[in-house]
């Protein structure tokens, strides 16, 4: 008898609530490209999270901004709680040291993160809690991924890091793998975290 594969997770449902629209668009590249994870909304407003939260078919993780024009972003997770009891919650604040978070969202929330870091500690986040994490880059791949950002040639990249061409070509092809991306994909999804990371500089 031939044992059935295993099935392969479903996405994560995430409903990103982000009143800056340049920042809530660059966020949101950056989380479509992450495997496992499907952004299936965004708002920029209090009442307009809470009715997505509250509707037939609720996120499985809420990327939630405390300050929102119309209200307290913890009225959105209170009602993403209260509709999906097993949700997760990223709570992203440009006051996430002085944080203090509830006693009924504690059960819910996988991290809080401060703004001016957005990137880097939303990735970290996030793999934490994906159904499928893909292998995290080394720091020299990531020195790499940031320069292929900036839009720099392996060539170019060989000298500024120090590398031989074959050592920078070795590092691109483990960086796309470890992605899931090559070519075109690849630049496009460093530019993004390029700009996001100027965004938040």
């Amino acid at each position: 008898m031939t044992a059935s594969p295993p099935a392969t997770p479903r996405e994560l449902r995430c409903l990103i609530v982000e009143d800056q629209v340049m920042f809530l668009q660059l966020l949101r590249s950056m989380l479509e490209a992450m495997p496992g994870l499907e952004v299936v909304a965004t708002a920029t407003r209090q009442a307009e999270a809470i009715a997505l939260c509250s509707g037939d078919d609720p996120p499985d993780l809420l990327i939630l901004d405390l300050a929102l024009p119309d209200g307290d972003g913890l009225a959105v997770a209170h009602t993403l709680a209260t509709a999906r009891p097993d949700s997760k919650v990223v709570v992203l604040s440009g006051q996430a040291s002085s944080f203090v978070c509830p006693a009924w969202l504690q059960p819910l929330i996988v991290g809080v993160v401060d703004k001016t870091s957005a990137f880097a500690q939303l990735t970290q986040v996030l793999e934490r809690c994906l159904p499928q994490n893909p292998e995290p880059l080394t720091p020299r791949q990531q020195e790499i991924y940031g320069l292929i950002g900036q839009g720099l040639t392996n060539k170019e990249i060989a000298r500024a890091t120090d590398l031989s061409l074959a050592t920078v070509e070795t590092h691109r092809k483990a960086i796309a793998q470890k992605l899931g991306v090559s070519g075109a994909e690849l630049v496009r999804q460093a530019s993004l975290r390029s700009r996001l990371e100027a965004v938040e500089g």
